[in-house]
């Protein structure tokens, strides 16, 4: 299997991330967040944050919000100063300092490989965060937070405020398949991907600690 979007991106997008062959976290907003260790990331590779949990990483390189909601709240998160991300096309004209990537159906919950920033969605920007670090050649992931269930709450910082949508079972459900249904291109692309959310539901991919996982690597 062929990473077309990994060889060509550089070329077409002028914030794409050439990250072939290196390490990277893709650090969601599930409850076991909180108490990962999201700190021990620093330094070690490259990390993806969603929505709220840049505060837990601050160091982040990227900062991905799905929502036009989310980033009116927080007024285009003008303190995160290294690359932001969205697939809404509005939050691009609101805030210049977002680039816009493509989602071109919400209902396919495939991870997309062929065109550079054209993303699955999988209802969720976890999903949508790994599908970019597929796309810039990433070769070993951690997963942070992609708990899939709602037993210890929405999020690790609680519910969203109104407007923002809060995610019901049937949202979580979805979650979980795509995380669980993409194995099939995780592995034809050599990539290795450890699930750092010890109650997650996704169970396609080996658990450890975000410690554990460094150790392993040698990080």
């Amino acid at each position: 299997m062929i990473n077309r979007a990994a060889e060509y991106g550089p070329a077409i997008h002028r914030w794409w991330k050439d990250w072939r062959g290196q390490t990277a976290a893709v650090v969601a907003s599930g409850p076991s967040a909180k108490h990962a260790g999201v700190e021990l990331l620093k330094d070690k590779m490259h990390v993806i944050a969603v929505n709220e949990s840049f505060k837990l990483a601050p160091f982040a390189d990227v900062l991905y919000g799905c929502d036009l909601a989310w980033w009116q709240l927080h007024k285009g998160a003008p303190q995160f100063t290294s690359l932001k991300l969205t697939h809404e096309p509005c939050v691009a004209q609101h805030y210049p300092s977002v680039n816009k990537i493509q989602i071109e159906n919400v209902a396919l919950d495939r991870l997309l490989i062929e065109h550079p920033g054209k993303i699955g969605s999988g209802g969720n920007g976890g999903f949508q965060a790994l599908n970019l670090l597929v796309q810039f050649g990433i070769k070993r992931i951690v997963l942070v937070g992609i708990d899939c269930h709602l037993e210890n709450g929405a999020h690790w910082h609680g519910r969203h405020p109104s407007p923002m949508n809060n995610p019901a079972q049937s949202n979580v459900d979805r979650w979980r398949a795509a995380f669980n249904g993409n194995t099939d291109i995780i592995l034809g692309l050599g990539i290795e991907v450890v699930n750092c959310s010890p109650t997650s539901t996704v169970h396609v991919f080996p658990k450890a600690t975000i410690a554990e996982t460094l150790e392993r690597w040698r990080l």
